[in-house]
C-alpha cells in the first residue's frame, strides 16, 4: 500500500506564505479538502493541496513538485490547449502543464527547460508538428523527450510517416480523455489514480 503524503495547516502556511489560521479558514470554507486525525489535526494530502494551489494560481513549491511530470502543450487553438490542460491538471499530483502556441514558441521554451512530454498539434502556422517532433529527435538533449501527436484535420497520416518522425502516440480530435490520460502515463511510466469528473 503507498504511504499518503499528507501536510499540516502549519506547514502549508509556509508554503502559501500565510497564518496557519487562514489556511483553516480555506478547510473550513469548504475550498481546500483536509481530513481529521483521531487527535484533532487537520491534515491535507499532497494531491489535495496542488490542486488547490493550480485552483488560485498560487506558486507550487519546489518540494511539491518533485517526482510530477512536466508536460507542454503546443496547439495554436487556445481554446483545444486549455482544455488539454484541464485533462492533465486532473492529476497534478503527476502531471505538471504548460502551453504555447506555436511550434516556433515550444522549440524556445524546450530549449530552456526540456518537458518529459509534448503533446502537439500536427497542423499549424508557420512551423507544424512534424517539423517540432523532427527537431526534438535530432537534439541529444531533447531526443528522450515522448511526444504525443494530435489533429483535427483529414489530413493522410500513417504508421510509417509516424515512425519516421519518432512520434510516440497519434489521436485525431475528437479524442478520448481516459485514453490520452493512459497513454501519456504509460509513456511517462507513472500509474494514474482515479479522479472524478473527467471533463470531456
Amino acid at each position: 500500500m503507498a504511504f499518503l503524503k499528507t501536510y499540516t495547516t502549519h506547514e502549508i502556511a509556509k508554503f502559501c506564505d500565510v497564518y496557519p489560521s487562514s489556511v483553516l479558514h480555506w478547510i473550513n470554507d469548504g475550498k481546500l479538502k483536509a481530513h481529521v486525525t483521531p487527535g484533532g489535526h487537520r491534515r491535507v494530502a499532497k494531491e489535495d493541496l496542488i490542486r488547490f494551489l493550480k485552483q488560485f494560481n498560487m506558486p507550487i513549491p519546489a518540494e511539491l513538485r518533485a517526482g510530477t511530470r512536466r508536460v507542454l502543450i503546443v496547439d495554436d487553438e487556445p481554446e483545444m490547449s486549455r482544455m488539454l490542460e484541464k485533462i492533465f491538471r486532473i492529476h497534478p499530483e503527476i502531471f505538471e502543464t504548460e502551453i504555447c502556441g506555436s511550434g516556433i514558441d515550444a522549440l524556445i521554451r524546450i530549449g530552456q527547460a526540456p518537458p518529459d512530454l509534448v503533446v502537439l498539434d500536427l497542423v499549424m502556422p508557420k512551423m507544424d508538428g512534424f517539423q517540432v517532433c523532427k527537431i526534438l529527435k535530432t537534439r541529444p538533449e531533447t531526443r528522450s523527450v515522448r511526444l504525443i501527436a494530435l489533429t483535427g484535420k483529414k489530413v493522410p497520416i500513417n504508421e510509417h510517416k509516424l515512425d519516421e518522425h519518432h512520434i510516440d502516440a497519434f489521436f485525431r480530435k475528437p479524442f478520448d480523455v481516459e485514453q490520452l490520460l493512459a497513454k501519456a502515463a504509460k509513456l511517462l511510466g507513472v500509474s494514474l489514480t482515479s479522479a472524478p469528473d473527467t471533463p470531456r
